[in-house]
């Protein structure tokens, strides 16, 4: 399935207590290498309201907000990049949007591919809190900086232990409070369970993350029950910040593999 434009547009669906724009390092490369992207944040991230920021608003959000306005308005393809949390979001908003699914439906253009990073893989109505073990890990400062937002401390070291300390200032002012409630609500089944998806799977597995570790990633990818394409990076939780030029090298790899299929 070919659109107008030849090349898929990468929608880039970050990971909690963090923006798009926290992709900055990446983007050039990936443009070098004649890929658009797009950003796809959701409302949880730093919400008006955080007893509103569940988990099905941050899907309805990025599906019906960002998705569906390039599927059908700007009539793009699309390959989903998602980052840690944004892997629920994005695997969920994504559902039903595979090529063969479209084409039944008389559409040109669809969900061509999903990239993870580190990205958690949560089932239909299996919240991210109970997929990372039903309790949150000492780094998440529950009811931080208010009730019901949460935050990641200490970044550098959880986050960015792969990253130049210097770098310090501006990736500490990078990361926004985060819902609480979006990790203890529950997602919708993913579309990377569905066989529309198979040989369009893919996750960059962070082997040295202390955010994700790689244990954690492995059982998620064992309790998924399809194929993913893995390939393995030497880095902490962000190598689209320590390993931009390699991250998108990797990224323009996979959705050339796409692209053949």
């Amino acid at each position: 399935m070919a659109s107008s434009t030849s090349s898929p547009i990468v929608v880039i669906v970050p990971g909690a207590f963090g923006t798009p724009d926290g992709f900055h390092k990446v983007v050039p490369f990936l443009n070098q290498a004649g890929i658009e992207t797009h950003p796809g944040p959701y409302p949880s991230c730093n919400p008006s309201d955080p007893a509103e920021a569940t988990c099905a608003n941050d899907i309805a959000s990025l599906r019906n907000n960002v998705l569906f306005p390039l599927l059908d308005q700007q009539q793009r393809d699309i390959v989903i990049l998602a980052h840690s949390y944004g892997g629920v979001v994005g695997g969920a908003a994504a559902k039903g949007l595979d090529i063969p699914t479209r084409k039944a439906q008389g559409k040109t253009t669809a969900v061509v591919g999903l990239i993870y990073v580190a990205g958690n893989i949560t089932l239909e109505n299996e919240p991210l809190l109970e997929a990372v073990g039903g309790a949150y890990p000492p780094f998440i400062k529950v009811d931080q900086p208010s009730k019901g937002l949460a935050l990641i401390a200490p970044a550098m070291e959880v986050l960015y232990n792969d990253c130049e300390a210097s770098l310090a200032p501006e990736l500490d002012k990078a990361m926004k409070p985060h819902a609480l409630l979006a990790f203890e609500s529950k997602p919708s089944a993913p579309a990377w369970a569905d066989p529309g998806f198979d040989g369009r799977r893919a996750y960059v597995r962070t082997l040295e993350d202390c955010c994700n570790p790689s244990s954690l990633q492995d059982m998620w990818l064992e309790k998924s029950k399809v194929k993913w394409d893995v390939v393995d990076f030497k880095t902490g939780h962000m190598p689209f910040v320590s390993q931009p030029e390699a991250l998108a090298a990797q990224v323009v790899e996979f959705i050339n593999g796409f692209m053949a299929l």
